[in-house]
């Protein structure tokens, strides 16, 4: 048997080697590298655009909430108003009650002196009237008698009697 060691190849086998190389490098290069490369290219930019898919989304969900925000403080400003002009038309229609209120109070207070008045010179005037008639009744009493002491006693007090009878009435 003769085994030959060889530590160099010969140079058939490496050029058969390298053929074989480059035919594999550039078939497999075809065949496979080029599909998966635009494969990844294409997942690349996929990605690409759901990024900026997401940076657009992102963007205008700011701004709708930048508009939202506005729009509650608008809300919020015009609640405020509201309330407060209903609270300024509370107090005016307050104040414009409390002072019918008034007004009314006076005008009955300003009927109840009229009416206490006229009845105080009905009153006035009817003792006038009684004074008047006890006046006549004592004057006739006194020229129908002749009036002594006596008799000047006894019709007073006679008056005074009569005074609690029904012709003086208070």
């Amino acid at each position: 048997m003769n085994i030959d060691i060889r530590v160099i190849p010969d140079g058939l086998s490496v050029v058969l080697t390298l053929i074989a190389t480059l035919i594999l490098f550039f078939g497999l290069r075809k065949l496979l590298y080029k599909p998966v490369s635009k494969m990844l290219n294409d997942r690349k930019e996929r990605i690409n655009k759901d990024i900026e898919g997401a940076k657009s989304l992102k963007e205008e969900a700011m701004k709708l909430r930048e508009e939202y925000e506005v729009r509650i403080s608008q809300a919020k400003r015009e609640a405020q108003e509201i309330i407060e002009s209903g609270r300024k038309r509370g107090e005016e229609i307050r104040e414009s009650i409390i002072a019918e209120a008034r007004e009314e109070a006076n005008n009955i207070l300003e009927r109840a002196k009229k009416e206490i008045n006229k009845e105080m010179e009905k009153a006035l005037f009817d003792i006038k009237v009684q004074t008047l008639e006890m006046a006549l009744l004592i004057a006739s009493s006194i020229l129908e008698e002749n009036l002594t002491l006596d008799k000047h006693k006894q019709l007073i007090n006679r008056f005074v009697d009569e005074v609690g009878t029904q012709r003086w009435q208070i």
